[in-house]
């Protein structure tokens, strides 16, 4: 007994160094996303009205606390890192099971480029902070397919990241809580101040491309789970410093299929974006461009949809937080 005793130990001993040791070569530009995805589960059930799903030209792109600040709009900010088309659906399938919104945001700057047959990387590692759910598994299953060590190295990130052990930094063995209190307070929006100049091209010149069939597949999913669950959908790009091709391909499923779409490339003057103040680098807003996206957002919600003033409810989350 006392050598099957001594086996277990062994054995627990090394599977936790193994885990711990995983966590250590982790890439460290995930930890704002498990953040993210952390502050967004401690929301109260059924608390927000407008979720914005999508990658960093979401998540650094629209600050949604504008849009309660002028028309009282509950609106919360659920992007992050990267977001392939499909792993923004995770992210809606996710965020259904505590909220009901009654609008979708979703921005497409990675429409037509879903995470299939791919081994693991920081996209998908930081789902790992979203609970295990069928859509979760049927996610992994459109990344990873049938391979298994696929599998091993989510699970077990020692397998896919060792060689991160020739970068590691303190960051490595620490994880900063600095972003879990300012998502609360921005409503998950990340913001920045920082300013860099871009060229933006005239969208006119964009060669424009159609959708693919996975892309296809993966939006009718989202289209139909959001009406399923009363939700309307607005699809829309922001603008960045680059050729975005499948503009007049969302108008157009946009159209055929419920939906709207605003392509903010267009809308670039009239929103007043200034190239040279407004964005952080080339692909993404600063808090001063990603506010005036989020004011003419705003108007246009308030224009079309019913939404509640959460202004006038006391005590409320975009006040005195959650």
């Amino acid at each position: 007994m006392k050598k099957i005793l001594m086996s277990f130990i062994c054995l627990f001993l090394t599977f936790s160094m193994i885990l711990y040791l995983g966590k250590l070569v982790r890439p460290t530009d995930t930890d704002d996303d498990f953040l993210a995805i952390r502050t967004f589960h401690e929301l109260p059930e059924d608390s927000v009205d407008v979720i914005v799903y999508g990658s960093s030209h979401a998540w650094k792109g629209i600050n949604v606390k504008k849009m309660y600040e002028d028309y009282g709009i509950g609106a919360y900010n659920y992007a992050t890192n990267w977001q392939k088309i499909n792993t923004s659906a995770l992210f809606l399938h996710d965020s259904l099971r505590t909220q009901s919104p009654k609008i979708a945001l979703i921005e497409t700057v990675f429409v037509d480029d879903p995470k299939m047959d791919s081994d693991l990387d920081g996209e998908i590692y930081y789902t790992k902070a979203i609970p295990y759910s069928s859509d979760k598994a049927a996610y992994l299953k459109q990344c990873f397919g049938d391979h298994l060590g696929r599998y091993v190295s989510y699970y077990l990130p020692l397998v896919a990241f060792h060689e991160n052990r020739e970068n590691l930094t303190e960051y490595s063995f620490r994880e900063g809580l600095q972003w879990y209190f300012d998502f609360k307070s921005t409503m998950g929006f990340r913001s920045s101040d920082i300013i860099n100049p871009v060229v933006l091209t005239d969208w006119t010149s964009f060669e424009q491309k159609p959708l693919s069939e996975e892309a296809m597949n993966i939006l009718n999913d989202i289209v139909k789970t959001c009406h399923e669950s009363g939700t309307d959908v607005v699809f829309y790009t922001a603008p960045y410093e680059g050729e975005y091709c499948y503009g007049d391909a969302m108008a157009q499923y946009a159209s055929e299929n419920g939906c709207s779409y605003i392509d903010f490339f267009k809308l670039v003057d009239e929103l007043g974006i200034d190239p040279d103040s407004d964005f952080q680098d080339a692909g993404h807003l600063n808090t001063s461009g990603s506010t005036k996206l989020a004011a003419y957002m705003g108007t246009y919600l308030h224009e079309h949809f019913e939404l509640p003033d959460r202004r006038l409810q006391e005590d409320n989350i975009w006040e005195v937080g959650f």
